[in-house]
């Protein structure tokens, strides 16, 4: 591995605990306003979109657990390292999105069937807008940082902040539609975000649940590793090539 490698990823994990401190904070402060502007503003589209704000809070701090641990030099108990920390916060983190958006579905399913009135605060407009901003921002040094790094623990952040900014503007496009008579539609998109939230948290829930289990790579990514081998001097055959992810690093038993 070059110095100059070296240097880069040192760069990139500094950014990521930076972005994720950054991640926390906002994202804290984003669902504390969401939720109160929310319940005051008669929203519950974005009451929903600060539940996804305070998931994202928890997902931060998994970051910040997992870019430091999964760093851990491999010892006697643990001789292939701490990488698989990555899969097991993904898992968690995302988890933990689908539980906390359940109760919002069927509350939003009981407006809709007892036909409440809601007609949502202009200032709800406005917050989902400026929250769509930050969370985009978010997303990108957190994709940046998962490219560079292969982090699977920045991958799932990454797409929960995208999540948000689809869920923001959701909320503000609601907020415009049942300002103008149609009242069923805020509690209708909360929905809709909530079922989002679910689908995209179902797939990272799954990419985790792959890595733990030790889900082989794919087939062309070990016959190229084999041709690598292969010119190594002194090597005339390779038996068996089992690839496998543990976080951002890739392990390889060569027979």
């Amino acid at each position: 591995m070059s110095a100059e490698h070296i240097k880069n990823t040192a760069k990139c994990e500094a950014c990521a605990r930076n972005i994720s401190l950054i991640g926390l904070l906002v994202n804290f402060l984003l669902a504390a306003f969401k939720l109160f502007v929310g319940f005051l503003g008669r929203s519950r589209a974005l009451v929903g979109s600060g539940l996804c704000n305070l998931s994202d809070v928890t997902s931060a701090i998994m970051v910040i657990i997992g870019v430091r641990y999964s760093k851990k030099p491999p010892n006697k108990r643990y001789p292939y390292g701490y990488g698989k920390i990555e899969f097991i916060i993904q898992f968690l983190m995302s988890l933990m999105m689908i539980l906390g958006t359940v109760a919002l579905v069927l509350s939003s399913f009981i407006v809709i069937v007892k036909r409440v009135i809601i007609i949502p605060h202009l200032v709800v407009f406005f917050i989902a807008v400026m929250s769509a901003i930050i969370n985009g921002l978010i997303y990108k040094f957190a994709h940046c940082g998962f490219r560079e790094l292969n982090s699977p623990v920045l991958k799932a952040h990454a797409e929960h902040n995208k999540i948000d900014v689809i869920s923001s503007l959701l909320v503000a496009i609601g907020v415009i539609v049942a300002r103008q008579g149609m009242h069923w539609v805020d509690p209708l998109i909360a929905i809709f975000e909530s079922m989002h939230v679910i689908h995209g948290s179902i797939i990272i829930l799954m990419e985790g649940l792959k890595g733990i289990m030790d889900t082989g790579l794919p087939d062309d990514y070990v016959e190229e590793m084999k041709r690598h081998i292969l010119k190594v001097n002194g090597v005339r055959q390779v038996n068996e090539v089992r690839a496998r992810q543990a976080g951002r690093y890739i392990l390889l038993d060569i027979i």
